[in-house]
């Protein structure tokens, strides 16, 4: 089964080019708001998020705190994709639970390389976080 990517952003021209360069590698699925990604999540946990910050509604910032608030979603790998080259914006987005940061305009390359290597890393750590019941 190919791991599942939700990206959240609300520019559809964006959209679909991110989307063409996931779609033969994962299951993607493209999304426009942080209410659609609360939608989705309840729907199937995704293996990664890829999310602007600027979002009509809630922005990224609010939406991965939510994520990062609901069980069984706070392991997630958020990576934030955004035209943002701000370092307040970079640091406040790693503060409320990102796990990366990209700015646009991003090269596919650049993109791909990204999601491989927190997909590894969430795969890892999954690995060591095994509930084995409490005690030692």
């Amino acid at each position: 089964m190919k791991p599942c990517i939700y990206m959240v952003d609300d520019e559809p021209d964006f959209q679909t080019i991110v989307h063409s360069w996931l779609e033969p590698t994962y299951e993607a699925l493209a999304l426009k708001d942080a209410d659609e990604l609360a939608g989705a999540v309840r729907a199937r946990r995704p293996d990664l998020v890829i999310m602007d910050l600027h979002l009509t509604g809630s922005d990224g910032f609010e939406a991965c705190r939510r994520l990062r608030a609901t069980p069984g979603l706070d392991g997630v790998p958020v990576l934030f994709l955004t035209a943002s080259h701000e370092a307040a914006d970079y640091r406040r987005s790693m503060g409320v639970g990102g796990s990366g940061y990209l700015t646009k305009p991003v090269g596919r390359r650049q993109l791909l390389t990204a999601v491989e290597e927190l997909l590894a890393e969430g795969r890892v750590l999954g690995k060591y976080t095994v509930d084995t019941g409490g005690g030692d």
